[in-house]
């Protein structure tokens, strides 16, 4: 297992221990960019210049990956059992998550370009239905008798 998890994080074993420790404090979310710079006895100043370095951005990407890996199938149970929640509106936010995790951007951006025009073709459809009332009684005399 341990072989396993240096393979998966070269990236991130690569870089001297303050790093690796500043990226593993930035992942729990618990500690501000200043605390995380007090807590590996840097200034702040330094945190930001690394997380300029494409190298920090990578295991900082590859850890945050490795990390998640474990809660992703439990997330997405989760997210499965909101699909039966009552409100409308955390069924949508549930089924509109998954989709957007599961599709690259093109297929996103294609399938809410098929959703527009459905409710475009809709919406015509629903005028389009629409019946007309016309009011005939404004042509009759004022005595209600119509004229021969």
């Amino acid at each position: 297992m341990k072989s396993d998890k240096i393979r998966q994080l070269t990236t991130f074993y690569s870089l001297p221990k303050k790093q690796q420790k500043a990226i593993m404090l930035l992942f729990s979310g618990e500690m501000n960019q200043g605390e995380v710079a007090n807590n590996v006895g840097i200034s702040r100043t330094t945190i930001s210049a690394w997380k300029q370095k494409e190298i920090f951005r990578q295991a900082q990407d590859e850890y945050n990956r490795f990390m998640l890996r474990d809660l992703t199938s439990e997330a997405i149970m989760t997210m499965r059992e909101l699909l039966d929640a009552r409100s409308e509106m955390v069924r949508f936010s549930a089924a509109k998550d998954i989709l957007d995790r599961s599709m690259n951007d093109a297929q996103i951006r294609k399938t809410e370009a098929e959703a527009d025009i459905a409710e475009a073709k809709a919406k015509r459809s629903s005028k389009d239905n629409q019946q007309v009332v016309i009011n005939f009684t404004d042509d009759l005399p004022d005595d209600g008798q119509q004229n021969a």
